[in-house]
């Protein structure tokens, strides 16, 4: 079937389940049905390059992975979003298979002259994500996979825009103290969740039913539930805030906030994140409301347990040892005392003991 779009002829049919469509590129009618039939003849003789999947658009192959890989996640929201964005910057009806690194070079441009809700320009990072991690490199992978389509080889290091590096964020006693006190008092219990445990931020907003016994489901990953582990105390905690909340009949997050009249209203993850980021501004604390909770918990973990990566993989429900490692820092004062214990050097406090025990020993024997 042929539809004009302004002066130009589509091609919309579907052969064996699979929907095709794209521009011919033609004004005239006759010149479009050409084009049409050319790409059914394709289809029908099996099209060396790609089979019958070989005129595949880049929404139809969002569509097949979509469904294959991210339906049913807890991600699936966010992914879905990207992916329109993503079309929208590539144009939906682009081939698959034409896909190259001019195009994506062209939709990177576009994506970063798009301005945000916020008003504000995309950041690198944001940039990468919406047109490259989350969506168009798994996408292409699937088609090359799953399709057999004969996709472009994509060199994606030297395309994804540069990013800074992580920050290393451990907050001190003090900071969180005073991050505290700039909370409302029903914003508190979430925020040393977070801090201790490290999850993301719409993750410890989970469902009332989202406890068993101490661990806590807090999202599906794709070798399995990611569960985290309470200490008994916590979950106590956590179990008594369940039956309030389904005494409430509320059954979608256990943080609630008691109004003047005694009503139990939940707290949404959005106000969490406005309440502490305005806490954080008038504690002059320069920190990202949740992410750098991940950090802290993270990196907390990771000193306490001298360097077990693996523990801290085990917290943060990483799928690999790389993921982790970028929430496990080190600072000068870990490599000084990994310094000491090596060497056996003492403190500046030590020495300077030693030396004047040294010198009550000199006077003592009249040196």
């Amino acid at each position: 079937m042929l539809k004009k779009r302004g002066d130009i002829w589509h091609y919309d049919f579907t052969y064996q389940g699979v929907r095709y469509r794209n521009t011919t590129l033609c004004r005239l009618k006759s010149d479009a049905q050409s084009v049409e039939d050319q790409v059914r003849r394709d289809l029908r003789e099996g099209a060396q390059l790609g089979g019958v999947h070989k005129h595949i658009s880049l929404e139809d192959a969002a569509d097949l992975w979509f469904d294959a890989r991210q339906k049913g996640l807890k991600s699936a929201a966010t992914t879905a979003i990207r992916i329109k964005i993503m079309l929208r910057c590539f144009g939906p009806e682009t081939l698959v298979t034409q896909i190259g690194a001019r195009q994506i070079t062209d939709a990177i441009t576009l994506r970063r002259l798009e301005p945000t809700r916020q008003g504000k320009l995309p950041s690198n990072a944001t940039v990468n994500r919406d047109l490259i991690d989350t969506t168009l490199r798994p996408i292409l992978s699937y088609a090359a996979t799953n399709l057999e389509l004969p996709v472009k080889r994509i060199e994606w290091a030297k395309l994804r825009m540069q990013e800074p590096r992580e920050r290393v964020r451990l907050f001190t006693q003090d900071e969180i103290d005073r991050w505290m006190a700039e909370l409302p008092i029903w914003h508190r219990p979430v925020l040393a969740f977070i801090l201790r445990y490290g999850v993301r931020l719409t993750e410890a907003f989970f469902p009332i039913d989202a406890l068993h016994g101490d661990d806590v489901y807090v999202r599906e990953r794709k070798n399995g539930p990611h569960m985290v582990t309470l200490l008994p105390e916590d979950a106590a905690e956590i179990r008594a805030r369940i039956g309030r909340a389904r005494a409430a009949k509320i059954y979608d997050t256990c943080w609630l906030r008691e109004l003047k009249s005694g009503k139990l209203v939940p707290i949404h993850w959005r106000g969490f994140q406005s309440a502490s980021a305005a806490a954080l501004r008038r504690a002059n604390i320069n920190a990202r409301p949740a992410h750098d909770g991940r950090h802290h918990a993270g990196t907390t973990l990771h000193r306490a347990t001298g360097g077990n990566l693996t523990v801290v993989k085990e917290l943060l429900g990483h799928e690999a040892i790389a993921s982790t490692m970028r929430y496990a820092h080190t600072s000068r004062d870990d490599v000084r005392n990994a310094l000491r214990h090596t060497y056996g050097t003492e403190t500046k406090h030590s020495a300077r003991n030693v030396s004047e025990n040294n010198d009550e020993a000199d006077k003592g024997t009249g040196t």
